[in-house]
């Protein structure tokens, strides 16, 4: 079992009462077997676009224990569902006791008012919730120096291919003849053929004299 964090937003044109959009999400954790650990209403606001031709949405926030094989069919029924627009599911190990806590004394049914590190007010649709959430794990302890590590790997592997490359082309123009080998001899140019002696001249015989 993982924790995760899910925001499901719901439409507000098929549901509107608080206590219909807590029973989906129970029903289709039960579906799952995953565990609830808290169910709020995040916020009620106008969407950053249409989904399915709807202008505005209930968002709800939940965290929850679940099989991480079984996230893909908890997705697939909330497209089934009726009620549900969208939802975003993400692996979450920041949550503490006292969020935890905070959130479970917060009244389920009034819009919760996001913290800080969970963006602000007004920023509707799943974008905002995904960059939070990547800003949140890019804060962690240790984040910094295994992004830079990773810089570093990847600048050792371009250099070291860079000199493999250059060591064969070297190896290939500099390869010397094999033992046993020897270089063919430049062939000379071909004589040119001498020329035909002239044919003899014909002469006439003449008459001996007496």
């Amino acid at each position: 079992m993982k924790r995760y964090e899910g925001m499901f937003l719901f439409d507000n044109a098929a549901v509107h009462e608080w206590s219909d959009m807590e029973a989906e999400v129970k029903r289709l954790f039960e579906r799952v077997e995953a565990e609830p650990l808290v169910c709020v209403k995040f916020d009620e606001r106008k969407l950053a676009y249409d989904i399915n031709r709807r202008k505005r949405g209930t968002y709800v926030l939940t965290y929850f224990d679940a099989d991480p094989q079984r996230i893909t069919a908890l997705e697939r029924d909330a497209r089934l569902s009726e009620l549900i627009l969208r939802l975003l599911v993400l692996q979450t190990d920041k949550l503490t006791e006292e969020r935890l806590a905070e959130l479970k004394a917060h009244t389920p049914d009034q819009p919760l008012q996001p913290m800080s590190s969970e963006g602000r007010r007004g920023e509707g649709g799943f974008r905002g919730r995904a960059e939070a959430s990547s800003a949140r794990q890019a804060k962690a302890p240790g984040a910094e120096k295994e992004k830079e590590k990773e810089k570093e790997k990847e600048k050792e592997k371009t250099e070291a291919g860079a000199e493999k490359e250059a060591e064969t082309a070297t190896a290939v123009a500099t390869e010397p003849v094999a033992a046993g080998e020897t270089e063919p001899a430049p062939q000379p140019a071909p004589e040119a053929a001498p020329e035909a002696p002239p044919a003899a001249e014909a002469t006439e015989d003449k008459p001996v004299d007496e």
